[in-house]
């Protein structure tokens, strides 16, 4: 596929946000920091963002020459839904979609978007989908599960009213939206079924398969890290199994932290550094999840 520039559609506009200054200006788009060929994933993963690539970059003749708008009652948003366990790409996904498609990329967590002010929630929600559709960008919602939530039936505090008003207010934005919008979650179980209607595609982020596990490790080695002779990366997959990504990434730098406090002559990662590290990771984790 080729990027293409995607087109807005006459619908109606969300509801103008009561204060647009000070909930406006605190989302910045950003330039997406990595790129579809850095993407270390299964190949069914990468099919299905390629699939949904093309739906963007395909509009003109989707919507136009076939003129599909005729009967899409979404107009031309895109919907995505990235689920799977933490630290297998999501957000490096997102970024690498805003890239491929030459725009930035809105990255919105739940913490930017809840207040302890009542009211707040949704004036942040919507503006979060203004700054995207005014600058273009990709709005990625990481944590997504916080406002996608099922929406509460037992209201026993103010605090739940609130939950409630912020998930229809997302709603009700996400109805009005003409760009791309990419939800990801660790809990997607937990999502309300009115917003899984309305994702054009759900793409499951699995943990790295061994072959996929020597890729992300000899990619996250920069040239300027010395190593010892001993280190085998194809050995450092097949002892990895249940690392994710984030997990290799973070067993680089243990390592390279473990090598940094010996003396300078010895200063050199070996592979027992690589061993350990991924070792301590995944018992923290083991440990955690039991």
């Amino acid at each position: 596929v080729t990027a293409g520039t995607l087109h807005g559609s006459a619908r109606a506009a969300p509801e103008p946000d009561a204060d647009p200054a000070a909930a406006f200006d605190s989302f910045i788009p950003r330039a997406p920091r990595h790129s579809l060929d850095q993407l270390v994933l299964d190949p069914d993963t990468i099919e299905s963002i390629r699939e949904a690539i093309n739906v963007l970059v395909s509009q003109d003749l989707l919507y136009e020459t076939w003129n599909l708008a005729a009967v899409a009652r979404t107009g031309r948003r895109v919907a995505l839904n990235f689920f799977g366990p933490p630290g297998t790409g999501k957000t490096l996904a997102a970024e690498a979609i805003a890239h491929f498609l030459d725009r930035k990329i809105l990255v919105v967590s739940y913490a930017e978007l809840e207040s302890k002010y009542v009211g707040e929630t949704p004036k942040n929600i919507r503006a979060a989908f203004r700054q995207a559709t005014e600058t273009g960008a990709v709005l990625f919602f990481d944590e997504a599960d916080s406002i996608l939530g099922k929406r509460l039936t037992a209201i026993s505090q103010s605090a739940d009213s609130g939950i409630n008003v912020a998930r229809s207010t997302t709603l009700i934005e996400l109805d009005n939206f003409d760009g791309v919008a990419i939800f990801a979650s660790n809990l997607v179980k937990n999502y309300d079924t009115a917003f899984l209607r309305r994702m054009l595609a759900h793409v499951e982020f699995r943990l790295p398969a061994v072959e996929e596990r020597q890729r992300i490790w000899e990619g996250h080695v920069p040239p300027q890290l010395p190593l010892a002779p001993d280190v085998d990366f194809a050995r450092l997959a097949r002892h990895s199994e249940g690392a994710a990504g984030g997990d290799i990434q973070n067993a680089v730098l243990l390592a390279a932290s473990y090598a940094s406090m010996r003396p300078p002559q010895t200063r050199v990662v070996t592979l027992a550094d690589f061993e350990r590290a991924i070792a301590f990771l995944l018992e923290g984790k083991r440990r955690i999840l039991e």
